[in-house]
């Protein structure tokens, strides 16, 4: 009987597990408020902005229908060379680098050009970026490029100040010049001659 009366009295003391999760639910939201608070905290003081900054871009270099942009640079066989030196002729100033591979696939078409061109005629000069001489030479030599006037902008102040961005590019100078048309990407026979045609018609 004693024992009955024990157990009863246990079973009444005992919590009914609606009661558990009634308790549970509300602490467990609790919790997720706090963690929540935290992150928002963390973000508030941490190095991430909630919002981007605005960026400031610079404006681009106003190259094209504008006069060229003389320079002194040494090219690959030791002598130095001026822009102004070309005064009068058409000229493809090209910017390049041995590890691009548009580049190597136009440096041919410049070496068929070039070869077909009178000594006063449209010139090449093909102005090679950040590499050493002896960087370039072993890229002529591998891929049998020759004939060609490569010059070296071994700080890029001169890419810098013709605003190159990305390789290669080539901007065309007239006769008077001024520089006529920027051309992005690699350059065939066909786009030469194309643009010495254009340049050569009256105006």
């Amino acid at each position: 009987m004693t024992d009955s009366i024990q157990q009863e009295q246990s079973v009444r003391h005992r919590p009914s597990p609606a009661l558990i999760v009634f308790l549970i639910f509300p602490l467990l939201g609790l919790i997720a408020a706090g963690i929540v608070m935290l992150g928002n905290t963390s973000a508030s003081t941490g190095g991430i902005p909630p919002t981007p900054v605005p960026v400031t871009l610079p404006p681009p270099k106003a190259v094209a229908n504008a006069p060229m942009i003389d320079f002194t640079l040494t090219s690959l066989d030791g002598k130095t060379v001026h822009l102004s030196d070309y005064a009068g002729r058409i000229v493809f100033l090209n910017f390049w680098a041995t590890w691009c591979t548009p580049c190597q696939k136009e440096l041919p078409a410049f070496q068929q050009f070039q070869a077909q061109q009178s000594a006063n005629g449209p010139a090449i000069l093909a102005v090679d970026v950040l590499e050493s001489s002896d960087q370039v030479q072993a890229f002529l030599d591998k891929f049998s490029i020759s004939g060609l006037n490569i010059l070296l902008d071994s700080d890029e102040k001169v890419g810098d100040s013709y605003g190159i961005f990305n390789l290669p590019v080539t901007f065309v100078i007239d006769q008077k010049g001024i520089v006529r048309y920027p051309k992005y990407g690699a350059m065939t026979v066909d786009d030469l001659n194309s643009y010495v045609t254009a340049l050569n018609v009256p105006a």
